[in-house]
């Protein structure tokens, strides 16, 4: 199964992914309303990615992408970089993978489930990204 070589590349993909997302205007001004901070602690390799739309980052903007960052989440995910490919491709059944351990969360787990439907729209940007990237072997 696919996975991110390196903390560098995974970054790297996120960075690109994220600075396209931002750009979906719609999906970014409902998760501003959600006021939500998310941690995804990812292993193979490990890295911490935070998405915090509470507080304002550097340039004033909402809805930062931090790596290995303080910043308090509301909301923890635990998974692997294959189950987080997955996730945003669009191609893992949250619940289902939550049940069978391929996703463990704490927090709100009923605000978590929430926000997948606001962004499912970003969920065709993320292989978009791996294709730019020569990343092909990573697209499910």
């Amino acid at each position: 199964m696919p996975f991110f070589e390196s903390k560098e590349q995974l970054m790297d993909v996120f960075d690109r992914f994220w600075e396209l997302a931002k750009q979906e205007t719609e999906v970014m001004e409902k998760l501003t309303k959600s006021e939500v901070v998310v941690r995804f602690d990812i292993t193979q390799p490990e890295v911490q990615v935070t998405i915090n739309f509470r507080d304002p980052g550097p340039d004033g903007e909402i809805g930062t992408l931090l790596y290995d960052s303080d910043v308090e989440p509301e909301i923890v995910v635990w998974s692997t970089s294959e189950t987080t490919l997955k996730f945003w491709q669009g191609k893992l059944k949250t619940t289902v993978a939550m049940a069978k351990g391929q996703i463990k969360m704490k927090g709100s787990i009923a605000k978590a489930l929430g926000l997948l439907s606001k962004i499912k729209p970003l969920y065709t940007i993320f292989p978009n990204v791996l294709r730019e990237k020569g990343l092909d072997d990573l697209i499910i």
